[in-house]
């Protein structure tokens, strides 16, 4: 009866180690896929224009950057000035 147990064990602990090896194969085939992509060389850049100012017309500001334009009620009044007027 021990002798079984024992059979059973050593077959359980060998279908363990089979399954950690096929995990190790897939991390190690993973590791060696993102290993490889980030080994490629990255695109060149064109500095031609890093330097040059562009005309004014062509330049703009960041959008969070452009103050946003005021808010008018319907008698024409900007809501700030509504505001401090009425309180």
């Amino acid at each position: 009866m021990r002798v079984s147990e024992d059979a059973d064990r050593l077959d359980a602990s060998r279908d363990q180690l089979d399954k950690d090896k096929q995990t190790l194969a897939a991390n190690q085939r993973d590791s060696n896929q993102a290993t490889q992509s980030a080994q490629k060389p990255l695109p060149t850049v064109n500095l031609t224009r890093a330097i040059e100012n562009p005309p004014r017309s062509e330049q703009q500001l960041p959008a969070d950057l452009v103050a946003p334009k005021p808010q008018v009620n319907t008698l024409g009044q900007t809501i700030g000035k509504f505001i401090n007027i009425t309180a």
